[in-house]
C-alpha cells in the first residue's frame, strides 16, 4: 500500500508530465499565425484554431487581422492606400456601420461588401444581386483612357465649337479625336453634338467602301455603345457625318468613318440626296486643287429609336470653309473666303430638292445650336464670312 507521501509524488510527476505535454504541442500553433495568417470564411470562423477562441489565450495572443474573402488584401488598407486590391483605402466606417454616400466608386463599396458574407452594411440593392451601390460610377469609367488622335488638333484647327473635353464628368460633350476626324458625343442622346474634319486630296484614294458598321467601343465601359441594330427597322438610315467617301486612302481611314459614334438617324431623302449632293460637291471643290474645313451635325430632337437610346435631329446642318489650295492654311482664310453653311429639314420633304435650297448663313447655325464655329480664326474676318450666304458653286 502506498504511503500519502508516495502518493502525492506521484501526482506531482502526473501533473508535470501533462503540462510539459500541453506547453509542446502549442509552439506550432503559436507560430502558425506569424508565417500563415488565417482567412476570414463565410461563417466567420473558418481555419482560426480553436487555442485562439479561448479567452484564456485571448489574454496572451492576439489573433491577425482578418482579410477580404478570397483575397490577399486585409483591412489594414483602411489607413493604406496601396495595401487595397480596389484601389483605394477602405473607410473607417466599416466599424461601425457605412452607407452608399461614404464611398466615391462602386469598387471601394464591392470591398466593404466582401467583408461580410450577410451584408452588415446593407449596400446591396433591391432585389438584392452581390453588387453593392450600383448607382455609384465604376473606377475603370473615371479612369477610362480618352480617345485622342495622335494627329493632334488637326481636326480642330478652326477651333472647338462647344469647348468639349475628353472629360468622363462631361458626357453630353465628350470629345473624341481620332486620326481621322475629332467629334463631341452626346452619351444622352446616343449621337455626336457635331463632327469637324479636314479634307483634301492626301485623304483621298480608292478604297473601297468597307460598310462595317460598328459600336466605338472605346467610350467609356459603362455608357450604352450604339450598335446598327439600334437603327433596324426604323425608316432612318444611318447617317455618316465624316462621309466614307471623305477617307478613301486607307482601309482604316474608310472603316473609322463606320464607327456609331459617327453617325446620326437621317430620313433617306436627306441622306441619300440632298446631303449627299453636298458631299459630292465637296470632293469636286477638292479635285480642283482646293482645300476644305468641314463641321456637320443635327440639332433638335423629333423623336427616339433604339429604345429610347437613340436621339433623331429635327434638322441636319454643316459648315464647310473653302480655301484656294491643297494644303489648308488658316492664314489664307480671308473675308473673301467661301464658307458654305446649311440647315436642312430631317425629312422625306427635301426629296427632289437641291442643297443649295437650304442655304444660310454661319450665324444662324451658331444661333440655332448655341455652338461658337471658326473662331480660332481673328473676329473681324469671322464676322464678315459668318454673316453671309455663301452657296455660288465655283
Amino acid at each position: 500500500m502506498l504511503s500519502i507521501k508516495s502518493i502525492l509524488a506521484l501526482a506531482a510527476g502526473v501533473i508535470l508530465s501533462l503540462t510539459t505535454i500541453f506547453a509542446l504541442s502549442q509552439i506550432p500553433a503559436i507560430a502558425a499565425p506569424i508565417n500563415s495568417p488565417q482567412v476570414l470564411t463565410e461563417d466567420g470562423g473558418g481555419s482560426i484554431p480553436l487555442w485562439q477562441r479561448y479567452s484564456f489565450f485571448d489574454k496572451f495572443f492576439t489573433p491577425p487581422a482578418p482579410q477580404v474573402k478570397g483575397g490577399s488584401k486585409n483591412t489594414n488598407c483602411i489607413s493604406s492606400k496601396s495595401g487595397c486590391s480596389h484601389g483605394g483605402s477602405l473607410p473607417t466606417c466599416i466599424k461601425t456601420d457605412c452607407d452608399c454616400a461614404d464611398f466615391q466608386y462602386q469598387e471601394d463599396a464591392q470591398a466593404v461588401f466582401n467583408l461580410e458574407s450577410r451584408d452588415a452594411h446593407h449596400l446591396d440593392g433591391n432585389p438584392p444581386d452581390g453588387r453593392a451601390c450600383d448607382n455609384l460610377p465604376s473606377r475603370s469609367e473615371v479612369e477610362a483612357t480618352p480617345i485622342v488622335s495622335p494627329a493632334g488638333d488637326e481636326h480642330l484647327l478652326l477651333g472647338n465649337p462647344s469647348a468639349a473635353k475628353s472629360d468622363i464628368h462631361q458626357p453630353n460633350n465628350y470629345l473624341i479625336q481620332q486620326e481621322e476626324y475629332a467629334l463631341s458625343y452626346n452619351r444622352d442622346k446616343g449621337i455626336p453634338n457635331w463632327v469637324s474634319w479636314q479634307l483634301n486630296q492626301s485623304w483621298l484614294g480608292s478604297v473601297e467602301r468597307q460598310n462595317d458598321f460598328r459600336a466605338n467601343n472605346a467610350l467609356p465601359p459603362r455608357w450604352y455603345h450604339v450598335k446598327p441594330s439600334d437603327y433596324a427597322d426604323t425608316n432612318y438610315d444611318k447617317g455618316h457625318l465624316t462621309p466614307a467617301g471623305d477617307r478613301t486612302l486607307s482601309i482604316s481611314d474608310n472603316s473609322a468613318t463606320f464607327l456609331m459614334t459617327n453617325m446620326i438617324p437621317q430620313a433617306p431623302a436627306n441622306n441619300r440626296e440632298v446631303w449627299r449632293e453636298l458631299e459630292d460637291y465637296s470632293r469636286d471643290l477638292v479635285a480642283a486643287g482646293k482645300s476644305l474645313y468641314i463641321i456637320a451635325g443635327g440639332s433638335g430632337e423629333k423623336e427616339r429609336i433604339g429604345d429610347g437610346k437613340v436621339s433623331v435631329p429635327e434638322d441636319t446642318w454643316k459648315v464647310v470653309v473653302v480655301v484656294d489650295n491643297p494644303d489648308f492654311d488658316i492664314d489664307e482664310i480671308t473675308t473673301n473666303s467661301q464658307v458654305i453653311a446649311v440647315l436642312m429639314p430631317n425629312s422625306d420633304s427635301v426629296s427632289h430638292t437641291s442643297w443649295q435650297d437650304y442655304c444660310v448663313s454661319v450665324d444662324v447655325v451658331e444661333d440655332l445650336t448655341g455652338y461658337d464655329f471658326l473662331s480660332n480664326i481673328s473676329k473681324s474676318i469671322q464676322n464678315e464670312i459668318e454673316s453671309r450666304v455663301n452657296c455660288m458653286k465655283q
